[in-house]
């Protein structure tokens, strides 16, 4: 009778379980920072440390948990890419950007796109 009585109860508690009224993580409001941090190049343990200066107490397996199962490589690639380009844009009152640019004589081949590689090369030895 027992085990009939602790599967009712067990049943019973499973039934009555709201998982809204649960939070999924600490760090769930504050994945747009993560992102920014993990973009910076910032590691697990910096991110922690800075977390509990903020008063939000996380272990730094936490966070690299978090991170691994809520953010995509891609979206830190498009924010590093897009912090990059922020810092290559020239300041609106900086003299260079209001100067036009002479023209340069000699050709030059453009250069790849950053975060891309150039042309592959052929291999012989298999």
């Amino acid at each position: 009778m027992e085990t009939a009585e602790l599967n009712a109860r067990l049943m019973d508690d499973a039934r009555r379980y709201d998982p809204a009224s649960h939070r999924r993580t600490l760090l769930g409001p504050h994945r747009e920072a993560l992102v920014l941090y993990r973009a910076k190049g910032m590691s697990y343990e910096r991110i922690a440390a800075a977390l509990r200066k903020q008063g939000l107490n996380v272990a730094p397996p936490t966070v690299g948990a978090f991170c691994r199962r809520q953010i995509t490589e891609a979206e830190v690639l498009r924010e590093r890419r897009r912090l990059e380009a922020s810092l290559r844009r020239p300041a609106v009152d900086s003299p260079a950007a209001v100067a036009p640019l002479a023209p340069s004589s000699a050709k030059s081949s453009p250069a790849p796109a950053p975060g891309r590689r150039g042309p592959k090369i052929a291999r012989d030895d298999f």
